[in-house]
């Protein structure tokens, strides 16, 4: 089993816990609670999303930097060697924006860097102290996070 199926395991008792006790709540007429539930239910959304998002971001990390190293190492046209030069210097002091590295994996502007970036601007937007500003089904993350997850290559 890997880290999202693990995750989207606690995570699916945890939802189906609170959503239970949310409807018993609103059938009940006990309005705080079902808010109460229901605001443990975004919060619960937002942290598994964050944490499932980290563990993306690592696997792009390492990916990319394997094939940057890669590239430097065995590369000989220096015209071509320069420009991987410049990206390996920005990986290792730590500048290379994490876009930059999913546009080094994924053709721009395609579906899979697309969906990376949507939920990207997520992860900065919770990160940040915000929310969700789109709809998002943590369900549905899970399923994404482990194909982009088998599906990059470097």
């Amino acid at each position: 089993m890997n880290i999202f199926d693990e995750l989207g395991k606690i995570y699916n008792e945890i939802d189906n816990k609170y959503a239970s006790i949310e409807v018993q709540a609103r059938l009940r007429g006990h309005h705080k609670k079902e808010a109460e539930y229901s605001r443990k239910r975004q919060l619960n959304d937002q942290a598994y999303f964050l944490f499932m998002f980290t563990r993306f971001e690592g696997r792009v990390r390492d990916i990319s930097d394997s094939l940057i190293n890669s590239k430097v190492t065995n590369l000989v046209d220096w015209k071509i060697n320069r420009a991987w030069d410049i990206i390996n210097k920005q990986k290792s002091n730590d500048s290379l924006h994490f876009m930059n590295r999913v546009a080094l994996l994924t053709p721009k502007g395609q579906f899979d860097h697309n969906l990376i970036k949507q939920y990207y601007d997520q992860r900065n937007n919770i990160g940040h102290g915000g929310s969700f500003t789109i709809a998002i089904s943590i369900p549905t993350v899970v399923a994404d996070m482990k194909r982009l997850n088998k599906d990059l290559k470097g």
